[in-house]
């Protein structure tokens, strides 16, 4: 088992002091992780209990993300595994408080069951994808759908005279979307 040096509560102050990462003025609780795989659980007042698995590249390596699950919303999804894994929702904010990311508003389905936390620098991202290649966003996806609906409802329209690039338009998104064969 991994030695972990104990630390004790102490303020941020302190906490930043040693070298740790201070979050807002209340009480921190400062832990070295070890290289290796390696899970911290919480558990609140109420029973809530959180987990943070620490993973590296290597499964002995230092850690690299952070698998975050919450367990007790009383939500499951089923795993390949054939076992089931909890769900909760989740938020990221970003300048201006903007929520860049909200899993409040979809299905059960559609919850997250694992929140990654990516812990790479700035420039270890790969390359953004080419604009090209990106699927349409939903709104815009809507409304090229809608544009076929009606070149199929009422071929005579006026429509019809931008049917070539409609067909075009709904080719590419097509493609966009299709998995990609290995290799290609």
């Amino acid at each position: 088992m991994a030695a972990i040096t104990d630390l004790p509560v102490m303020t941020r102050a302190d906490a930043v002091s040693l070298g740790f990462a201070g979050f807002n003025d209340v009480p921190h609780k400062p832990i070295d992780i070890p290289d290796g795989a390696f899970t911290l659980t919480a558990k609140t007042s109420e029973g809530r209990r959180v987990t943070f698995c620490f993973m590296g590249k290597t499964y002995d390596g230092p850690a690299r993300f952070v698998d975050i699950q919450f367990h007790d919303r009383g939500s499951t999804i089923p795993v390949p595994s054939g076992g089931v894994s909890p769900t909760f929702n989740a938020f990221a904010v970003t300048g201006g408080g903007r929520h860049v990311t909200d899993s409040r508003g979809l299905d059960e389905g559609q919850k997250p069951s694992i929140l990654v936390l990516l812990m790479d620098e700035a420039g270890d991202e790969p390359p953004h994808p080419d604009p090209s290649r990106r699927p349409l966003l939903d709104r815009d996806l809507a409304e090229l759908l809608t544009r076929a609906a009606g070149v199929i409802t009422d071929p005579d329209s006026e429509i019809r005279s931008n049917r070539d690039s409609l067909v075009n338009a709904l080719h590419a998104e097509a493609a966009k979307r299709r998995p990609r064969e290995p290799g290609s």
